[in-house]
């Protein structure tokens, strides 16, 4: 699947070379929809769902959530039926917003709906320029119309195109209390030249739990976020520093990870939990990783 296919229409102004609407700074977002991976029980988190080719999208980012009763407690219940599906919490299409809102704090509410899983689509869905696949004509949400708290950014990362990518996979780990989850951390470098159509990559998305916070972390240090780098997973070819990465989740649950805090010192353990998202959709868009909408939940169409 093509994250392209979750953009709601916006140009990358910078990318293309477009000069921005009239009246726009030069630097600016659209109001779009955005799509969250939620994660955690006891504190609910959601991460971003990222896109390389256009400029709304651009943003790894992890918040803190805090949902109303009701939501929280539909939720809790659907997990409990369905423990390994990803449930997904995307904005209304009537409180469209730009994630630079939400990070700088000018946002902290926001209407929204979460689905279970990615319901299906076509080829020809997937080409039209506004196609989001959470549209409520599509699909009916589990929890809807409620309004959401951003209680903390954890983490908020625009993307810069002249990064390279690293020789290992590279982990953002956060968590509250007893839970623990990684995400891992984007390189959208520009692969093509000037007269070319802006390509970004390769790289892949993984959201992912582990099976309990690991002790060897402080509780700021895990509620803060932080660094660490996973030696068995490399990402470019040791004799040629081709890019060489998997295509498939690398952490099986109840897997043992090793993991070098800031990418050095000694190994550290984690278990492995639920994958809840997989895939290398940002840029080479293949099919994503990610649990089906159930059937009762799609609407006629």
């Amino acid at each position: 699947m093509s994250h392209d296919a979750m953009d709601h229409g916006a140009m990358d102004h910078g990318a293309h070379g477009a000069a921005p609407p009239a009246g726009r700074p030069t630097i600016s977002n659209m109001p779009h929809q955005h799509a969250l991976v939620l994660v955690g029980a006891d504190t609910v988190f959601g991460v971003h769902m990222t896109q390389y080719h256009h400029e709304e999208h651009k943003y790894q980012m992890i918040l803190r959530l805090a949902l109303p009763h009701a939501a929280a407690e539909t939720l809790a219940a659907h997990r409990r039926t369905h423990p390994l599906d990803t449930f997904i919490l995307c904005n209304d299409a009537a409180d469209e917003l730009t994630i630079p809102e939400i990070a700088s704090g000018r946002t902290a509410r926001f209407r929204a709906n979460i689905f279970q899983g990615l319901p299906p689509f076509t080829q020809e869905d997937e080409e039209r320029p506004h196609f989001f696949p959470w549209s409520l004509d599509r699909v009916e949400p589990i929890a809807g119309d409620f309004e959401v708290t951003v209680e903390r950014v954890v983490l908020f990362r625009p993307f810069a195109h002249h990064l390279v990518l690293p020789d290992f996979a590279t982990y953002y780990l956060f968590g509250r209390g007893s839970e623990a989850h990684m995400t891992h951390l984007q390189t959208a470098r520009l692969a093509t030249g000037p007269f070319e159509a802006p390509a970004f990559g390769p790289d892949y998305d993984h959201v992912l739990s582990l099976a309990s916070a690991p002790d060897w972390i402080a509780p700021d240090l895990l509620e803060a976020g932080i660094v660490v780098s996973t030696p068995a997973v490399r990402m470019r070819d040791p004799s040629t520093g081709a890019p060489k990465l998997p295509c498939k989740d690398p952490f099986q649950r109840g897997a043992a990870i090793e993991l070098l805090y800031r990418g050095m010192g000694p190994l550290l353990g984690v278990v492995a939990g639920n994958t809840f998202l997989f895939g290398a959709g940002v840029c080479t868009s293949p099919s994503l990783m990610i649990s089906p909408t159930p059937p009762k939940q799609l609407r006629q169409r």
